[in-house]
C-alpha cells in the first residue's frame, strides 16, 4: 500500500564506517541507524507489496542487520497472519516465504519484506538481529508518523454551523474499525477557521447518508464543544435535539447521566476507545493485553461474556451498542491516563483551537459564560505566594524541598510585571491542561493558534542545538544544565553555552533556528536582564527559536512575546520565586526536556514535586518537544520497598511522547513478562527484586521517584 506523499524527507543514507543504512524522517526530525553485514545499495523500488502504508521502498542485496537495541518485532506471512513475535532476548527461525517484518518501538514506521528465510536473534551489544542473507529479495519500506490536516473547513459562530463543522472531523480517520484507537489510522482533523458563511471541501462533511451515528445536543456552543472529539472517533454527524443523546438506526444512548453532558461524553469517548484497544487484539496485532487479561477475568467473575472475536468483526454501530452494554465500572481503571483536558470558554473565538484538541482526542469543559471572569479558585497558598513583594516571598516556606528559605534572593525585581487574574483551573487526571479564556493558568498551558499551527513546520534535523543563556553569577548553578541536554544514545546535540550577554547578543540568540534556549537570570516589567540593561522580547520582530524556559520570576508576558515572534511554545512563571527553588525545577526541566517528555509532561510533573512547581506555565504549544521517539514513550518509574528488604513495588507510568500517540503499545522492561500494555498508561504493582530494579535503573536514563523524592535513575542507588 503507498501513500500519496513526497518521499524526499523521507530517505536513507549509506554509511560505509560501519556499513550501515541510516534512515531519515526530515518531517518529524529523527533518524536512526540500521547497521548491516556490508555496506547496502538501496535500490527504490515500487511500494505495492507492503502489506501497510509505507510512503517509501528500497530494494537490498540480501543481507543481515541489526538495530542496536532489542526493538519487539512482528512477522506476517502474505494472509497479514503473525507468524512470529520476538521480543526481549528471545530468538526464532522461519523457513524459506514470504514474510512482513515489523520493526517496533523505532522513531518511523518500519517494515521489511522478505522472500525466502529468516532467522531473528538477539545480542546484548548488537540488540535485535535480523538475517536475511539467505533470501530471495530482500525490500524495506519507511512511513512518518508525521500527521498533517488535509483541508481548511470554514464556518459562522452560528451553532448549527460549527454542527456541520464538527461533521467534517470524522473524515480523517483512516479507518471506523477498532484499529483507529491506533495512533498512525487517525489523521489530523480538518482546520477550523471562522468566516461569513459556512465552506467545506466536497465529501468532507458526514451526512445521514454517509455516517452511521448521529450526535443530538442543544444547539448551544456551550452543549456542542464538549462533543467534538466524540464526533470525531465515532466518525458522527452532529444535528441539534433537545437531548444529548447519541442516535443510531436502532438504538439511542444517552449522553447525560446524570452527572451532566460534558461528562457524559468524556466518559463514552473514554469507554469506546478503551474497548476499541482492548477488542483489536483479535486483528493484526493479536498480542497478549493486560487490560484485556484483567477485564475477561472481571467479566468472569461479574457472569458476564464478550466475544471479543465476533466483535472484532462487527461494524461501528453495533461495536458501539456492545461497548456501551458493558458496566464501566469493570474497566473504569483500565482506561490509560488522558492526554489533554481542554477548559474552554464557549466562545466563537475559540472554534479554531478545537481541531488541535481533537486531534489529542482531548476531553472539553466549558467554562461558564455568565460572569465576566471565571470564579474557579486558586489555592489559598499559592494565591498568599503570589500577593508577596520579593522580600516577603522569601520567607515562604516550600516544606516538600525546602526550596525557598527566608533571604533567599528570588530572580525578578520588585517591579516586575505581574497579572491579576491568575487562575488554577478545575482538576482533572490529564497529562496536559488546556486553557482557552482569558486569564493565566497556573499548572497549565495558554496557546496562541500561530503557535499550534507551528506544529507542522518541519524542516531537516541533523543534530539538536541547544543554547543554555546564564546572565547572572549567582545563578550559574543552573548553567551545568548544558551538561544534561544531549545525554542520548543515536541522537546528536550542539549544546552552546553563552554567558553575560548584552542585548543585542540576547536578540541575536533568539533569533537564531535552536530547538530549545534555557534562559537563566532575572526577569522583570522591562525584559530579561542583560549586561546593559534589559531585553524586553515584545520588541523582537521575529524569534526562530522553536522552543524555550524562561526560569525567571513573572516570565509569562516575557515568554508570550516570544511565541507572537514565532517561537512554538516554551516554559514560564506566573510569579516570583526564589533561585535555590528555581534552579532545582531547572535542572528537572532540562533532564526531562532530555529524554523526550513534552512541554506538558514536563509541567505535570515538576507540579507534582513542590509548591513551587505549581507557579509554572506553558505559553505556546505544550505538545513541543526537543526530541521525539514516537514509539520510545516517557516513562516514570516509582519504586516502594515492601517488607521484604530485598524487593520493590514497582510502579510505571508511560507518557505519550507527544498527545496523539495514547493507544500505542507499551512492552515494560522491568519485569520477565509478554504482557503488553496501552500506551499512556499506569502499569502497577509489579514486585520485583532488588537486583532487577538495579538492572531497570541502569538500562536508560528516566525520572524515578524513591521515597517520595524524584531522582534519575542514571544517578540514584537503591
Amino acid at each position: 500500500m503507498s501513500l500519496p506523499t513526497c518521499c524526499d524527507d523521507i530517505r536513507v543514507d549509506v554509511s560505509r564506517k560501519p556499513p550501515a543504512l541510516e534512515l531519515i524522517d526530515d518531517i518529524q526530525g529523527v533518524s536512526t541507524t540500521l547497521l548491516t553485514s556490508h555496506i547496502p545499495n538501496p535500490t527504490q523500488c515500487t511500494t505495492d507489496m507492503f502489506l501497510f502504508p509505507v510512503e517509501v521502498a528500497y530494494e537490498l542485496t540480501p543481507l543481515v542487520l541489526w538495530t542496536g537495541k532489542l526493538h519487539p518485532v512482528a512477522v506476517r506471512n502474505s494472509n497479514k497472519s503473525i507468524v512470529a513475535e520476538i521480543k526481549g532476548d528471545e530468538s526464532d527461525s522461519l523457513p524459506s516465504g514470504q514474510y512482513t517484518i515489523d520493526i517496533m518501538s523505532i522513531e518511523m514506521k518500519v517494515y521489511l519484506v522478505v522472500d525466502g528465510p529468516v532467522t531473528i536473534r538477539s545480542e546484548s551489544d548488537r540488540g535485535r538481529i535480523i538475517d536475511c542473507s539467505d533470501a530471495n529479495t530482500v525490500r524495506f519500506g519507511l512511513r512518518s508518523f508525521h500527521e498533517l490536516p488535509a483541508a481548511t473547513v470554514t464556518t459562522t459562530d452560528r451553532p448549527y454551523d460549527v454542527m456541520r463543522a464538527f461533521s467534517c472531523l470524522g473524515s480523517a480517520l483512516k479507518t471506523t474499525s477498532c484499529e483507529r484507537s491506533f495512533p498512525t489510522l487517525r489523521g489530523h482533523p480538518p482546520l477550523f477557521e471562522r468566516g461569513e458563511r459556512f465552506q467545506a471541501p466536497a465529501n468532507l462533511e458526514r451526512t445521514e447518508e454517509t455516517a452511521s451515528v448521529r450526535i443530538e445536543v442543544p444547539p448551544s456552543l456551550e452543549a456542542i464543544y464538549p462533543i467534538a472529539p466524540l464526533a470525531y472517533y465515532l466518525n458522527a454527524i452532529v444535528r441539534p435535539g433537545d437531548t444529548p443523546r447519541i442516535v443510531t438506526a436502532d438504538t439511542t444512548h444517552p449522553l447525560d447521566r446524570g452527572d451532566g453532558l460534558e461528562a457524559g461524553a468524556a466518559r463514552l469517548l473514554k469507554r469506546v476507545f478503551t474497548l476499541d484497544c482492548i477488542t483489536r487484539t483479535e486483528g493484526f496485532y493479536p498480542f497478549p493485553l493486560k487490560e484485556r487479561a484483567t477485564l475477561e477475568e472481571r467479566l468472569l467473575d461479574a457472569g458476564l461474556e464478550i466475544d471479543f472475536a465476533t466483535l472484532y468483526e462487527q461494524p461501528l454501530v453495533e461495536r458501539l451498542d456492545e461497548y456501551v452494554s458493558i458496566p464501566f465500572d469493570l474497566f473504569d481503571d483500565l482506561v490509560p491516563r488522558w492526554p489533554l483536558t481542554a477548559d474552554v470558554r464557549p466562545l466563537g473565538k475559540h472554534i479554531p483551537f478545537l481541531p488541535f484538541v481533537v486531534q489529542s482526542l482531548g476531553t472539553i469543559r466549558c467554562l461558564p459564560l455568565s460572569c465576566q471572569r471565571w470564579t474557579g479558585s486558586i489555592s489559598p497558598v499559592i494565591e498568599e505566594f503570589c500577593r508577596q513583594t520579593p522580600n516577603d516571598e522569601c520567607s515562604i516556606q516550600d516544606n516538600d524541598d525546602e526550596s525557598t528559605v527566608r533571604g533567599d534572593r528570588s530572580r525578578s525585581s520588585e517591579d516586575a510585571d505581574f497579572p491579576t487574574n491568575i487562575y488554577t483551573p478545575p482538576e482533572t487526571d490529564s497529562i496536559t491542561q488546556l486553557w482557552l479564556a482569558d486569564g493565566y493558568p497556573l499548572q497549565g498551558a495558554k496557546p496562541t493558534i500561530d503557535s499550534l499551527k507551528r506544529r507542522f513546520d518541519t524542516s531537516s534535523i541533523d543534530e539538536y542545538e541547544v543554547a543554555v543563556v546564564s546572565n547572572d553569577t549567582e545563578m550559574r548553578a543552573e548553567s551545568n544544565v548544558t551538561e544534561l541536554y544531549g545525554q542520548r544514545e543515536q541522537i546528536t546535540f550542539d549544546v552552546t553555552m553563552y554567558e553575560d550577554l548584552s542585548r543585542s547578543e540576547l536578540r541575536d540568540v533568539f533569533t537564531k533556528s535552536y530547538d530549545l534556549v534555557h534562559y537563566v537570570g532575572h526577569v522583570d516589567a522591562e525584559g530579561l536582564q542583560c549586561t546593559d540593561g534589559w531585553l524586553d522580547a515584545h520588541t523582537l520582530e521575529t524569534v526562530e527559536t522553536r522552543m524555550f524556559v524562561l526560569n525567571g520570576c513573572r516570565s509569562y508576558f516575557q515568554g508570550r512575546s516570544l511565541v507572537d515572534a514565532g517561537a512554538n511554545g516554551g516554559m514560564c512563571t506566573l510569579s516570583n520565586i526564589a533561585n535555590t527553588a528555581a534552579t532545582r525545577i531547572g535542572r528537572t526541566v532540562a533532564r526531562l526536556l532530555n529524554v523526550g517528555f513534552t512541554l506538558g509532561g514536563a509541567l505535570g510533573l515538576i507540579n507534582e514535586e513542590s509548591l513551587a512547581g505549581q507557579q509554572y506555565m506553558i505559553v505556546g504549544d505544550p505538545s513541543t518537544a526537543v526530541v521525539w521517539n514516537p514509539q520510545d514513550a516517557p516513562r516514570l518509574v516509582e519504586l516502594t520497598p515492601t517488607s521484604d528488604e530485598d524487593a520493590f513495588v514497582a510502579d510505571l507510568q508511560t507518557y505519550a511522547a507527544n498527545q496523539s500517540l495514547i493507544g500505542s503499545l507499551y512492552l515494560p522492561s522491568v519485569v520477565d513478562s509478554d504482557m503488553y500494555y496501552i500506551g499512556s498508561s499506569n502499569i502497577t504493582e509489579f514486585t520485583v527484586s532488588e537486583e532487577t530494579a538495579v538492572e531497570f535503573l541502569q538500562e536508560d536514563r528516566f525520572p524515578a521517584r524513591i521515597d517520595g523524592s524524584l531522582v534519575w535513575s542514571d544517578v540514584t542507588k537503591l
